[in-house]
């Protein structure tokens, strides 16, 4: 039982700042372990029922990796996942995930979020502050021991600065802003970095790469996000793929993104042939990301699949889930694991046999056709009859046999 407890105690883990959250909070982790290979932003994924869109970062550290995320309003059961992990422990090597469950619950007092949830400050460096409620809220950074009262005002964002041009040392402290303890990594300009601090791309793809088997024109959704603290601006989406790929980017040029913010991307992917791949890529002046692309084509809808992130709540917010024998006429959309046609869900059965309808109306034509052309033949036959017999009227009449009544006149 001791080696057992030791073992676990020994595993890769990953510890919230706590398991319940008020909407909108800042979620904060550790994730601890021995891993063998790093850990990067694709790994990580956030889910209710299904795989959903969280804006989230993560820094390695010498001995860990810390991440926070931006959580959604929806109250619910969430569960963060880090997947394919290798790491180090007493019994071995070990792979696979880790997971964490924790709850978003509405709250009756005021409650706020900071963001980002760690700092990696070469300058001075402000933070996002916001809360659900009017609040004075007290922020220190404990290396430089300055303290400031924060006035909020009820979901209005406001930003909180920060000095670190007394510090000439690489430090590592904490911005402590009431129940959030908030690492910072320091590093001044005459310093170099003698740390083992690892951050992800400020200006990055969420997800980085759609892996997806689809059935038909199907319709994805990705954010293009700016960690950084400076706009970037004129945005330019380009894509670079395969001849059996017909993709639509909306939009294509994107003026400018705020820092801290995110820009939905639209994207509609039309396989050819057996599928295909290639990648977008999103460039500004000094910056480049790129959203890789692998699509499969299936005629079977069981093997649908895609696990990236979906923005619908439910398909029942964009359009309806088609049964097994109907078809979408219209754009398909990835919502879960359920295949969300925005149109109309057709029968297959008629579907296929739309040319009955045709060939139908085509005998009802030519069967109209027909009649009407015996109707006007009776009736030039009914004429013809009368004329005839008019004729033979006369002739009868005239003829040298016939008696003549009453007198004759002068034509």
């Amino acid at each position: 039982m001791f080696m057992s407890l030791l073992s676990l105690a020994s595993a890769a883990e990953i510890q919230l700042s706590k398991n319940i959250y008020a909407p909108k909070e800042t979620l904060q982790a550790e994730i601890i372990g021995n891993f063998i290979e790093p850990i990067n932003v694709e790994q990580v994924y956030f889910y209710r029922d299904r795989n959903i869109p969280v804006i989230y970062d993560i820094l390695k550290t010498e001995n860990k990796y810390l991440l926070y995320a931006l959580l959604p309003y929806k109250e619910g059961n969430y569960t963060l996942k880090i997947k394919d992990i290798r790491y180090e422990g007493l019994s071995g090597t070990s792979s696979g995930d880790l997971e964490q469950e924790f709850k978003i619950q509405k709250s009756n007092t005021t409650t706020f979020s900071v963001n980002p949830g760690f700092v990696v400050a070469r300058e001075d460096f402000y933070i996002k502050v916001e809360a659900t409620g009017s609040i004075n809220i007290e922020a220190e950074l404990e290396a430089t021991e300055e303290k400031q009262t924060i006035s909020l005002s009820p979901y209005i964002e406001k930003k909180v600065f920060f000095s670190i041009s007394n510090i000439t040392e690489y430090t590592e402290t904490n911005l402590k802003i009431q129940e959030y303890n908030i690492p910072v990594f320091i590093f001044p300009e005459a310093t170099e970095n003698q740390t083992q601090i690892s951050e992800a791309p400020n200006f990055r793809f969420n997800p980085s790469q759609i892996n997806a088997t689809i059935l038909e024109e199907s319709f994805f959704q990705v954010s293009l996000l700016n960690f950084g603290n400076t706009n970037i601006t004129n945005i330019n989406l380009a894509k670079n793929i395969s001849e059996d790929l017909e993709i639509t980017i909306s939009p294509e040029n994107i003026e400018s993104l705020e820092e801290g913010t995110e820009k939905i991307i639209n994207i509609s992917i039309k396989p050819n042939k057996e599928g295909g791949y290639g990648r977008i890529i999103a460039n500004a002046e000094n910056l480049s990301t790129e959203l890789l692309l692998d699509i499969k084509i299936t005629e079977n809808k069981s093997e649908v699949n895609y696990t990236g992130p979906t923005y619908a709540e439910r398909c029942s917010d964009i359009g309806q889930v088609c049964q097994v024998s109907e078809r979408c006429d219209g754009v398909s959309v990835f919502v879960g694991d359920e295949y969300c046609c925005k149109g109309k869900c057709i029968s297959e059965e008629n579907g296929d046999n739309t040319w009955i309808y045709g060939v139908i109306l085509l005998i009802v034509v030519v069967m109209g056709l027909i009649v009407l052309s015996v109707f006007m033949r009776k009736k030039q036959k009914q004429k013809l009859d009368v004329i005839k017999k008019r004729s033979q009227d006369y002739k009868e009449r005239m003829s040298a046999d016939s008696e003549v009544k009453g007198n004759l006149s002068r034509v």
